[in-house]
């Protein structure tokens, strides 16, 4: 009788927590800092500084995250990332991941990049693993101009 009451209660708890990730919306996710670090046998690596807000009502833990980055619709470097983080319940938390991108493709994107009409449009886009098999979609597009690229550039002392 004591087991099937445990099987119960587990089966509750599980119904339970498959609801409320249903319910779970994406977390915001905005760029805040953009850092070279290293270029390598035809790799450019950057720092990137994310903002991560969750508008959930409960912690969200970030157990891994993928990422892309695109400017004015031109990909400019992707990653992924193991965090191991918490966002508390409505709350945020600044976190720096690694992207990489091609350097010949970075080299060729950026001058066409500087004919373009300020300011230009970035996305960035992918996913974010609250459990190991449970992963939730995040996209945020923004607007920088060269000001705030030099900003962001400065952010890297």
């Amino acid at each position: 009788m004591l087991t099937w009451l445990v099987i119960a209660v587990v089966l509750l708890l599980a119904a339970g927590l498959v609801m409320l990730i249903r319910r779970l919306q994406p977390p915001d996710v905005k760029l805040t800092s953009v850092r070279p670090d290293q270029l390598r046998a035809g790799e450019q690596r950057l720092r990137v500084g994310l903002k991560v807000q969750n508008p959930n009502p409960v912690p969200l833990p970030v157990l891994s995250m993928t990422y892309q980055l695109w400017l004015e619709e031109r990909p400019i470097a992707s990653g992924d990332a193991d965090l191991r983080r918490r966002v508390p319940a409505r709350g945020e938390a600044d976190m720096e991941v690694m992207v990489t991108g091609d350097a010949g493709h970075l080299a060729r994107t950026l001058p066409k990049l500087a004919l373009t009409p300020q300011p230009w449009r970035y996305r960035l886009e992918g996913t974010v693993a609250v459990l190991p098999a449970l992963r939730v979609g995040y996209r945020h597009v923004g607007e920088i101009d060269l000001k705030g690229m030099l900003r962001l550039a400065a952010s890297l002392r």
